[in-house]
């Protein structure tokens, strides 16, 4: 069992343009929409990488069809909870000269209190399945992804972490993420980007070494057991108890990088699911692997299963470097 909960789904419009003039003029090389949100592309990585993740989470009346379609399309089975108002829309400027994505992301409509409920009882109910409780736990992964639309309490989260029998990948940000981190019951992995790391817990250095021992120190205080920290085009830092790796990015013709954290997060479920060889460097090659599949990808458009494993086969075993020990 793998279920993606994300609370906030968007139509994603990414823009791409040579070089960036903040305040003047750019021209658009090319323009492409897709329905998106961290949740959906997290369940589209998973679809591609053979395995079946359950959707859940909200849709909206006023263009909730496009949603219904896109996860229809990728046959991708799904429990939302409709409420009135809808998706919002994300505006993605890609610069090729820098390979960097700059990112207006609307808030997204408010959510009722009752709706809220509402998820947290569906959850529950695949949480509490009798069969999967006493014979595949260790293989029941909760993914929590995405920003909290309004409506929705920061310990939303937490809440849901609490009640999971299994293991659960957060990938979040502020309130939502320290109060996840910092509960009785934290996630199983967490997945912040540097911003987010440097945003929630107030992560000053940029140093390998520094955010590492951060990490290390994370892991020590809240009893989660893993944390990789995505650094966009610097590649990723992964640290777990007993170990602490850097891996730069792969050399790849870069398409685009949004949508690379989400195919982290589907590599790190993957690797999990397979429950075999589940060490922290294997766990790390299937995370970047799927990454830089993605990136070789216009738009959001997640790695394929041939991409993802070509990288995995080729790559990433000769690139890691242990920056603890």
């Amino acid at each position: 069992m793998v279920v993606v909960v994300s609370l906030n789904p968007s139509v994603d419009w990414q823009y791409d343009v040579p070089n960036f003039l903040h305040g003047g003029m750019n021209r658009v090389k090319l323009t492409r929409q897709d329905v998106a949100g961290k949740g959906i592309n997290v369940c589209v990585a998973l679809k591609n990488l053979k395995l079946n993740p359950l959707y859940m989470g909200f849709n909206f009346i006023e263009n909730g069809d496009l949603l219904i379609d896109k996860l229809s399309t990728a046959q991708i089975e799904h429990d939302l909870i409709t409420l009135p108002g809808a998706i919002r829309v994300n505006i993605k400027l890609y610069e090729k000269a820098t390979k960097s994505m700059t990112e207006l992301n609307q808030p997204g409509a408010s959510v009722s209190a009752q709706s809220v409920k509402k998820l947290s009882e569906k959850i529950k109910q695949n949480t509490w399945n009798v069969e999967h409780k006493t014979r595949n736990a260790e293989q029941n992964i909760l993914i929590l992804t995405g920003s909290c639309p309004q409506g929705v309490k920061d310990d939303f989260y937490s809440q849901v972490c609490q009640n999971w029998y299994g293991k659960v990948i957060l990938d979040t940000e502020g309130e939502a993420l320290r109060k996840a981190v910092e509960s009785s019951k934290p996630p199983y992995a967490i997945k912040p980007n540097l911003y987010e790391l440097q945003n929630t817990f107030g992560v000053k250095s940029t140093e390998l070494k520094e955010i590492a021992l951060f990490c290390r120190d994370l892991i020590t205080r809240t009893n989660v057991q893993l944390v990789c920290v995505s650094l966009g085009v610097e590649g990723a830092v992964m640290v777990s108890p007993t170990f602490a790796c850097y891996c730069p990015a792969f050399d790849v013709k870069t398409k685009g990088v949004h949508g690379a954290g989400d195919a982290m997060v589907a590599g790190l479920a993957y690797g999990l699911q397979l429950q075999k060889d589940i060490s922290g460097k294997r766990l790390f090659s299937y995370m970047m692997s799927a990454a830089t599949a993605t990136v070789s990808h216009e738009g959001t458009n997640m790695c394929t299963y041939k991409g993802f494993k070509e990288i995995l086969d080729t790559k990433p075993h000769l690139r890691f470097e242990n920056i603890l020990d």
